[in-house]
């Protein structure tokens, strides 16, 4: 009888509620979004999941490329890895744009800073507030349609 060394463990299929619970425990993900040619362009991201209405909010800078490719095709993916790298989730669906922060204060600027950890004061949210306008920071909200991911057991 053959042994077999080395086989690794089957992957089991997340649920819907673990792979969002990925989605939350995390704050660093990769965003996949669709070039020209018709491959895959991958941005190092940090994203807020909010799990009740599905959707990662991602703060980025006007003029990037994956604002420019989102703008042309707003589908796009998600990828996280848990802490161990055992386990991942795809968030799938659709971006949309929000205007670019113009004012200190403004909707888009709130939203940005919602999705920080609290700030010791008001004047660090003021100057959060500024910087995120000198930077001309937007907010890419990815709609998720879709998620999937697996875990590897342990061996």
């Amino acid at each position: 009888m053959a042994e077999n060394y080395g086989a690794e463990p089957a992957p089991q299929s997340l649920s819907d509620e673990e792979l969002s619970g990925l989605l939350a425990e995390q704050r660093f993900g990769a965003l996949a979004t669709v070039k020209e040619n018709g491959r895959p362009h991958l941005s190092t991201v940090r994203y807020a999941w909010d799990a009740r209405h599905r959707v990662a909010r991602i703060s980025t800078i006007a003029g990037r490329l994956k604002v420019r490719q989102l703008q042309k095709d707003p589908r796009c993916s998600l990828y996280v890895a848990g802490d161990d790298f055992r386990a991942f989730a795809i968030a799938e669906g659709e971006a949309e744009l929000s205007p670019v922060s113009l004012e200190p204060g403004d909707e888009v600027g709130l939203e940005l800073l919602a999705m920080q950890a609290p700030f010791a004061g008001a004047e660090e949210e003021l100057a959060f507030l500024r910087q995120v306008v000198e930077d001309r920071r937007l907010v890419i909200r990815l709609r998720v349609a879709r998620l999937s991911g697996t875990s590897l057991p342990v061996a």
